[in-house]
């Protein structure tokens, strides 16, 4: 098992959500107003950075996290500028 973790843009969420469901996953949690400093800059929602991120996990088999990285690598690579997207993949065993 793997724990697939994406940080992205608040304003990126829908396209994220379609991305997860057309690999087949239906199972994820989002954590919003999630604030730091990257490689594309601040993000903190005040006025002079109004940009806000979110988090999204899912716990999935192996197989089904390297298709999910594979398609947001593809996402990330078509866009052709720095993207506010970072995509973490962790071992994860379920204990409970």
């Amino acid at each position: 098992m793997k724990m697939l973790l994406i940080v992205a843009r608040d304003s990126m969420l829908s396209e994220l959500e379609a991305l997860l469901r057309e690999n087949g996953i239906s199972a994820y949690t989002i954590i919003s107003n999630v604030k730091g400093k990257g490689l594309t800059g601040r993000v903190d929602g005040a006025f002079l950075n109004p940009d806000i991120n979110s988090i999204i996990f899912s716990v999935l088999p192996s197989d089904q996290a390297d298709r999910a990285v594979s398609a947001l690598t593809a996402l990330h690579t078509a866009q052709g500028q720095p993207v506010p997207l970072k995509v973490f993949t962790l071992p994860c065993e379920e204990h409970v």
